[in-house]
Order: structure tokens, then C-alpha cells, then sequence
């Protein structure tokens, strides 16, 4: 997704701005809500087979693999996520498109009228993210979708996308965050998320951390799911990193049966954490193929041809300029996505038949408030160049000067502060050699900004 691939995009920053002011202020977990919304649309969701997508970091990404792959085989699909990076339009794709200005502002007027006409809704109205979900949700089966792939947008228990009866939960690696919400312990966050297993359904779990695998086999016992460990399961092998994409073999392990070994996989998206995402994405559709109705053309050469579309922006990104650094943009917010982020930096080549390594020769950095921040820069500090200080117009963002001012208690070195990031980001390509990158993180929001710019500037 390019931001001139968007859309209207002045318009669709017409119609969230209205969603918003319609909508209850922050973050409000529960379902009553949703469920209510729903209910007087007619019940949408009932008529949706979905696939949910949970976990604190790679949900989108593998969201977007499944997608790809299940395109591939020729399954009209929708792809739901979040947050945006650049205009509400990227939240939803059917059949791999984006929706039109006109689309959306039809379904938000059914979803708004919905509200006004029910006193209860309107007296205490759902939040942003439960009218957004609802008017997806609505798309969707408007369209008629053979399979909806949906990422949830925090936690588990109590998340809009959760009001959808969903065949299988695919939960990915967890970690701290959201802890105002979810749980200030890894284990409280992991029970939020592990119970949205449905019962009778599957429910797949990533399994990098050993002790949270007896969490999530309880919760599948007591909701009568079929577990699935994935990286017990298979993982990818002879992982080759470039700034093209990720190769890898997909090697199924003893006993996933109808599994075979894969070679030479590619995926566009960068990073060695990548390689992993798409393969638990294999993985799932693999143990699906015969469950659920329509997924036999599950097979190597699907997976092969989706794997290598797949679509993903803001995580790795790279942006090339000419006369200029090129950029890496990536979301990673937390101390998790971090610590992938940093392992998959000192990982990445230039080309496969070089095999030269790339430097990182600044950092910008821009974070949310409410974030660790501490740990985030703890682990950003391996990287040893100095770190250009940003923040984000908007209230929750950390303000410029106190990140430099935690970033130098750190003990890393600083470019400076700075209240505009394109500004930030300036300031570090004067400051880095030709040949070095100049990597943009702590913040999907910074990445939106810092994208818009980068692609107003190669088209201008």
C-alpha cells in the first residue's frame, strides 16, 4: 500500500473526523455495545465465517499472509485491521481492494442511524473502534465474503472484533503491553487474549513462550476447542534476510500430518521475525485445509504464490531516495516488537550475493506516552548511533524533549529534539553517511506520518 494507492483521502479524513465526534471518547472495553449495534443491524456477523487474528505483535502481519494466501486459491476474502496508518480507507480490503469514500460513508450511515434509533445505544454510544468494526463487519456481508480475516485490536476477551463467532483463533506471540486494560502480568495479558478460543472451534497458539502454554491448553480444555502449538508444529529454516524480502523453507515438523517441507518460500515483508509470521500463517491454513469448507486448494503452490503478495506496510519498510539515506520505517512500540526489530536489523543484507550487512546510522524515534518506555529504548541502545528525538501531533503521544531527556538516562546518544518528525527526520540524514539507513520506530503513528511524507516527496 503506497499513500498514493489511497483514495480521497482528504474525504476520508472528512468522514473519521464525523465518526469520531459521534462516537464515546477512548478506549472502552466490553462487548455490550458492539453486541447491541449489532443487533439492531440485523446481526451481520452471524452471516460472516471469519478467521481472528490476537496476540501483541505480528498480528497483522500474519492477518495479511492469510490473506494473501487464501487470495491466492481464489477465496473472496476481507482483510480487517488496525490502526491505519495514513487514511481509515486502509482498515478493510474485499477481494484484496480497498473500499471507496462512498462505500464506507453508506455503511456508516446505516450504523448511525442504528444508533439514533435506539435509545440505549445513543444514551451511552460505542466507542471509534466498535462503529468502525460494525461498519466492516456490515461490508462485509454486504459483499458477501467467503472468509473474513480479522485482527483484533487489543486483548481478546473484550474486543469488538470478538462479537464474531469466529472458526479458529490464530493468537501470535504475546507480550507487555496495554497493561492498563489487559493486566500489569504476562499471564493476566495471555488469559485476556486466550479467551477468545470459541467453543468448539480451533485455536491456534505461536507457543515462543513455554509459560503460557498451559494457559492457553486450559482455556482451550474449558471452551472444548482443538489447541494447536505452531511452532511446535513447523518452522521455517535456512532463513536468508535481504532488503528484497525473507527466503526460507517451510519445514513441518514429526507428526503434522498432510504437512511437507517447502522450499525457497519468499515474502516480500523484511525481517527474520517475518519468516516466522509467515510460517504460522502456513501453518494454520495447513491444519484448516480440511476442516472448513472450501480450503482444499490449500497446497504448496498457493501458499507459494500468495506468500510472495503479501502486503504489509509500516513494518519494515524501507524507502529508497535518491541523492538522500534510505529510510526503514517500523511500528515496533513495545520492548517485544523491539527486541524483533533490532534482531531482524542486525540480520538484514544488502543482497543475497553480496551478503553485506546493512548500518543503521541514526535513529528517529517518537512514542506514546502511555508506553514502556525505558525498556523500548533499553533495547534500541544495541544499536550504537545516535537517536533523533520526535513526537507525534496528538495528545498521547511523549513529548520530544522528555524522550530525549529518558533516551540520555539510558546512556544513548542523541541528535537532538525535535517537535516535527519530518524535521527529526532531516536533521538525521544530514547527519549519516551515503551508504547508511536511517531507521524510523516506536510508533505506527510516526510511521503514518513519516510515510506520507516519504511518498509526497518521491512523486513530487
Amino acid at each position: 500500500m503506497r499513500f498514493r494507492d489511497l483514495e480521497d483521502v482528504k474525504r476520508f479524513e472528512s468522514l473519521t473526523d464525523e465518526i469520531s465526534r459521534f462516537s464515546s471518547r477512548g478506549i472502552r472495553p466490553g462487548l455490550r455495545r458492539i453486541t447491541g449495534l449489532l443487533r439492531a443491524l440485523g446481526e451481520p456477523q452471524k452471516e460472516i465465517r471469519s478467521i481472528q487474528v490476537l496476540g501483541t505483535n505480528g498480528k497483522g502481519s500474519v492477518a495479511a499472509a492469510i490473506e494473501a494466501i487464501l487470495l491466492a486459491g481464489g477465496m473472496k476474502t476481507a482483510l480487517y485491521t488496525s490502526p491505519h496508518l495514513i487514511s481509515l480507507q486502509e482498515r478493510l480490503r474485499i477481494g484484496g481492494r480497498y473500499l471507496s469514500v462512498g462505500d464506507w460513508r453508506s455503511s456508516w450511515e446505516r450504523v448511525r442511524n442504528a444508533v439514533t434509533g435506539d435509545a440505549e445505544l445513543d444514551s451511552d454510544r460505542p466507542s471509534f473502534f466498535e462503529h468502525i468494526t460494525a461498519i466492516c463487519v456490515l461490508s462485509m456481508r454486504d459483499a458477501a465474503v467467503d472468509i473474513a480475516v480479522m485482527e483484533a485490536g487489543m486483548g481478546g476477551r473484550y474486543d469488538a472484533t470478538s462479537v464474531c463467532d469466529a472458526s479458529a483463533a490464530v493468537i501470535n506471540p504475546i507480550g507487555m503491553d496495554h497493561t492498563q486494560y489487559l493486566g500489569t502480568t504476562l499471564e493476566a495479558i495471555a488469559r485476556e487474549k486466550f479467551a477468545a478460543v470459541r467453543n468448539g472451534g480451533y485455536a491456534f497458539y505461536a507457543g515462543d513462550d513455554e509459560s503460557l502454554v498451559p494457559l492457553f491448553i486450559e482455556e482451550c480444555r474449558a471452551s472444548g476447542a482443538a489447541a494447536y502449538l505452531l511452532d511446535d508444529m513447523a518452522r521455517p529454516k535456512d532463513v536468508v534476510c535481504t532488503l528484497d524480502g525473507a527466503v526460507f523453507t517451510y519445514e513441518p515438523r514429526e507428526g503434522f500430518a498432510g504437512a511437507a517441507e517447502i522450499p525457497l518460500l519468499e515474502t516480500p515483508l523484511l525481517g527474520k521475525h517475518q519468516a516466522f509470521n509467515a510460517a504460522r500463517a502456513i501453518t494454520v491454513l495447513l491444519s484448516l485445509k480440511d476442516k472448513l469448507p472450501g480450503m482444499s486448494f490449500i497446497g504448496a503452490d498457493v501458499i507459494r504464490r500468495g506468500l510472495k503478495r503479501t502486503d504489509w506496510p509500516g513494518r519494515l519498510e524501507l524507502f529508497r531516495r535518491e541523492g538522500a539515506p534510505s529510510v526503514i520505517l517500523d511500528g515496533a512500540h513495545n520492548e517485544h516488537a523491539a527486541r524483533a526489530l533490532i534482531s531482524s536489523i542486525f540480520s538484514l543484507k544488502k543482497s543475497s550475493e553480496k551478503g553485506d550487512k546493512i548500518k543503521i546510522g541514526a535513529v528517529v524515534l517518537a512514542m506514546m506516552a502511555d508506553k514502556d518506555i525505558p525498556r523500548v529504548l533499553r533495547v534500541i541502545k544495541d544499536i550504537e548511533c545516535p537517536v533523533y528525538c520526535t513526537e507525534i501531533p496528538m495528545e498521547r503521544s511523549a513529548a520530544a524533549m522528555d524522550l530525549r531527556g529518558m533516551a540520555i538516562e539510558a546512556g544513548m546518544k542523541t541528535g537532538g529534539y525535535f517537535h516535527d518528525p519530518s524535521e527529526a527526520l532531516e536533521a538525521a540524514s544530514k547527519a549519516v553517511a551515503p551508504n547508511e539507513f536511517v531507521l524510523c520506530c516506536g510508533s505506527l503513528f510516526l510511521v503514518g506520518n513519516l510515510k506520507r511524507t516519504l511518498e509526497t516527496d518521491s512523486t513530487s
